[in-house]
Order: structure tokens, then sequence, then C-alpha cells
């Protein structure tokens, strides 16, 4: 008999065990936007796919910010490395195909030589959901639904923010589509970190 209340007891244990981490890991921040808005050293992991009336590509995105200085690996589905992007406040450097190449705007440089169009200055606030702007479109727990946004290079994107996950005290997008013209790319981001 007391056996079976000692099973009982280490059941219902576990059970408490289990619900408290789970309420840990869907708590957020009271003010998580501003925290998240906040955070300068981050590192994601996801997928990418450029969709134009010419051309259809896909790859696999690991991107990271360290303080100022940004770096965009995109590689293939089996892991070859299509590209690495560095900028930091005043250079970007382009490994490509092979070569390497240098700029003071990466959106540019990325363009000029890849033909692939993504507003990579200042994607720490679109690429987090942080964006400030007066046309931002918010659900009832703050999370952006929609932005019109320009970008370094003056074109004008429309961002939509399709779904989020929690995940360290923040509510972080997983799922955004970027739409210039006739360019869309759909991104899934889907390991965030944060130091």
């Amino acid at each position: 008999m007391i056996r079976q209340y000692f099973i009982l007891a280490m059941f219902f244990l576990f059970l408490a065990g289990c619900a408290q981490k789970r309420n840990l890991e869907t708590t957020t921040y009271e003010n998580w936007k501003t925290h998240l808005a906040e955070q300068s050293i981050w590192q994601v992991e996801g997928k990418l796919a450029f969709i134009s009336p010419d051309e259809r590509q896909s790859a696999n995105l690991n991107w990271q910010q360290s303080q100022n200085n940004n770096n965009l690996v995109l590689t293939t589905f089996i892991g070859t490395r299509i590209l690495s992007l560095k900028q930091t406040a005043n250079t970007a450097e382009l490994n490509y195909d092979g070569e390497q190449y240098f700029d003071t705007n990466a959106t540019a440089l990325l363009k000029r030589l890849t033909g692939f169009a993504l507003p990579v200055n200042n994607a720490d606030s679109w690429l987090k959901g942080t964006i400030d702007d007066q046309t931002l479109k918010v659900d009832q727990l703050g999370r952006a639904k929609s932005v019109l946004w320009f970008d370094s290079t003056g074109k004008k994107w429309q961002i939509e923010y399709a779904s989020f996950v929690q995940k360290s005290g923040y509510w972080l997008p997983n799922r955004l589509t970027l739409t210039h013209q006739k360019i869309k790319i759909k991104i899934q981001l889907y390991d965030w970190q944060f130091n």
C-alpha cells in the first residue's frame, strides 16, 4: 500500500514538474517587443524561396548578427555553399562562385552579382518582426502582421508575417513573405538563438 502511494506521489511530482517547465517555456516578457528589438546578438536558421516571373530558387539559410556585424550563409539542400555575405557598418563582403567581392552596400552588392534581391541592410528589424513604421499592422498580442517598408536602396517591400513561435521570452517570426513588384521571397525560420 505504501509503495502504491509512493508511486502515485512520484507520478504527480513528475506531472507538476512538466507543467512548471511548460509554463517557463511559454512565458514571454511583459514588454517582449522592446527586449527583442534591443537584442543585437542572434542567430537563426531556416529556408528561403526566391520567386520571380523568370526563375524560382530555394536555399537553406544561416543568418547571424553580432552587434553591427551580419553574416548570411545560403546553402543548397545538400549543404553546398551558394554564397556567404558578411556585412559591417561600413563594408560588405560577398563570397560567391569562388570569388570575393566588396562594396559599401550589402543589398546592392548581392543584387548586382547574383540577381537576388534581398534587403539584407536593416534586416535585424524586419526579420525579428520589430520593425517600427506607421504602416505596421499588428495582431492582438502586438505581433507584426504586415508592413510596407522601404529598404536602404529605396525599394518598397510588402512584408507579411504568417506565424510566430514563442521562444526565449519573445514572440519570433517563423514564416514571413517579402514582396517587391513581381519578386516574392518566402522565409521559414526554425531555430532562433540569442546570447
